[in-house]
């Protein structure tokens, strides 16, 4: 699907004028049970345990960082004694002397077995060393891992050749020692691939990178010891914007006259106080520009704790930033609003900016069944076709129009 950038600031101010706010509700459960992604467009895009797996490994692009799950009480430490070469010769003696290593709070890429790597040498990640020559990453560190089950392990990951990452674990005697290998191609479009040393089993646990944009779980953030929040991280490649003390959260808008930005924690716990029941800030709004490139406001509106793990919100599309095909120049740009629609009519926000004297308009269902097809003689510059809800019904459809040689398509959702 092609979807376009908006070429004028009129057709942005009468989108973002015409936004409609929907209210929903993500609840990860009670005891905060579970992990849940989301998208902004589509809700719910995936859910797991949260307590099922131990470390995860990065399997997007070129990416090397592996996390622990430390909400569960993992715990990580390098072994300071020896490099790889101590394997057998495991010694822990003083172990609770050693620093504890965590994932960071802001940045996917960084996560607990990388916090050793040197800032000095590009080519140390943490737990190894990128060859440049063969491409390989080789582990020059060993690890202790304690387990949420109480057991502890020592750990070696050994290398990333051939596609995958290559480790081994065993208890800290040398027994019960399991070689794995996580090849990064059986999760292509993921973020990470997960493994439970508990059960010695890899796990498959996320939707498509491509189609959440928030994930709403427990992670470890620093206030400023290492402790345990419930709270909202962003996904790679979406920006956020934290704008407070608004005085109107439900009319305030103005996205542009704030910096978005990258860390993962941008919204983050701290919209949510508990003082002996869980407060929400009345004054608080989020801008985001999800993983497709649109941009949302978001306001908490209530937040149901350890009870039933609810997050509460209300969101709101302003704008649709869209991508312009890379060898055609479009003559149109169109939006669609409300989106989903609720009521009993969506509009058709269309700019034509050059092409034939006429659009076409036909919207599909996902059957590619016509429901509707409507021909308008073309006026350059901003126009509006209203369409009724009465004969459709609930699910999605695709909007399309034809200008000339030119086909510009959107999903709506009618609700």
């Amino acid at each position: 699907m092609k979807k376009l950038i908006l070429s004028t600031c009129c057709l942005l101010a009468i989108v973002t004028s015409n936004a409609q706010s929907i209210t929903d509700t993500v609840s990860i459960g009670a005891g905060y049970t579970n992990q849940k992604w989301y998208s902004l467009d589509n809700d719910e895009q995936g859910s797991a345990p949260k307590n099922n797996w131990d470390i995860a490994f990065e399997v997007s692009g070129y990416g090397t960082s592996i996390h622990i799950n430390s909400i569960i009480g993992t715990m990580l430490w390098t072994y300071p004694t020896s490099d790889t070469a101590g394997w057998s010769t495991f010694d822990t003696t003083g172990l609770y002397t050693w620093a504890p290593q965590y994932n960071s709070d802001t940045s996917w890429t960084l996560g607990a077995f990388d916090k050793n790597a040197v800032p000095t040498n590009p080519n140390d990640v943490g737990w190894g060393i990128y060859n440049p020559v063969t491409h390989i990453i080789t582990g020059d560190s060993l690890f202790v891992i304690k387990l949420a089950n109480g057991s502890y392990k020592k750990l070696w990951i050994q290398d990333i050749s051939g596609g995958a990452y290559n480790f081994k674990y065993a208890d800290l005697n040398g027994t019960n020692q399991q070689n794995v290998s996580i090849v990064r191609a059986a999760y292509n479009g993921k973020n990470f691939a997960y493994y439970s040393l508990q059960t010695n089993s890899a796990l498959d646990r996320e939707p498509l990178a491509a189609n959440w944009d928030l994930i709403f779980t427990q992670y470890t953030a620093f206030i400023p010891s290492p402790y345990t929040v419930a709270g909202v991280l962003s996904n790679k490649g979406v920006k956020t914007a934290q704008v407070n003390n608004v005085p109107d959260v439900n009319t305030y808008t103005n996205w542009q006259a704030h910096s978005l930005n990258t860390p993962i924690n941008e919204i983050g716990y701290d919209w949510k106080v508990f003082t002996g029941v869980w407060e929400i800030s009345d004054s608080l709004v989020y801008f985001v520009k999800s993983k497709p490139g649109d941009l949302w406001k978001l306001v908490f509106t209530g937040f149901g704790g350890s009870g039933n793990g609810n997050y509460i919100f209300k969101k709101e599309k302003l704008s649709t930033v869209s991508i312009e095909d890379v060898t055609t120049k479009y003559a149109a740009s169109l939006t669609i609003y409300p989106n989903p629609a609720t009521g009993e009519k969506f509009n058709i926000l269309f700019d034509i900016i050059n092409g034939s004297s006429t659009s076409n308009f036909i919207i599909y269902d996902l059957l590619g069944k016509i429901i509707y097809s409507k021909q308008l003689n073309n006026t350059e510059g901003i126009n509006n076709l209203e369409i009724s809800t009465h004969e459709m019904e609930a699910g999605v459809y695709i909007v399309c129009m034809y200008n000339g040689q030119e086909k510009i398509q959107q999903k709506l959702i009618i609700k």
